[in-house]
């Protein structure tokens, strides 16, 4: 726990969260993606949503590895994470041309 006013953050505060909406019908796997790390999410069902959490103490570069079930796997472009920020990711119906959105 930190003491109000202190610039560090707390160590339970130390993650990212990874909120996922898929648009498609196909369940969705998914992997985290830094400094030579991959790390799987989970499972997304198709036209849910689901949150994942991520410790993370610093900022990276993060990709999200989409893979869809009997279908193509696409990789977004990569964005810079810090602990404690909240990551939208939509999976379009048309991924299969490699859509995404962050």
């Amino acid at each position: 726990s930190t003491t109000k006013g202190t610039p560090f953050i707390a160590q339970e505060d130390a993650r990212i969260n990874i909120e996922v909406i898929n648009h498609g019908f196909e369940d969705a796997t998914l992997h985290a993606m830094w400094t030579g790390k991959r790390v799987r999410l989970g499972t997304v069902s198709g036209t849910r949503t689901a949150t994942f959490m991520l410790p993370w103490a610093v900022p990276y570069a993060l990709q999200i590895e989409i893979d869809l079930l009997a279908s193509v796997a696409c990789t977004t472009r990569p964005i810079v994470a810090d602990p404690g920020d909240i990551i939208l990711v939509e999976i379009r119906q048309d991924l299969r041309n490699c859509g995404y959105g962050f």
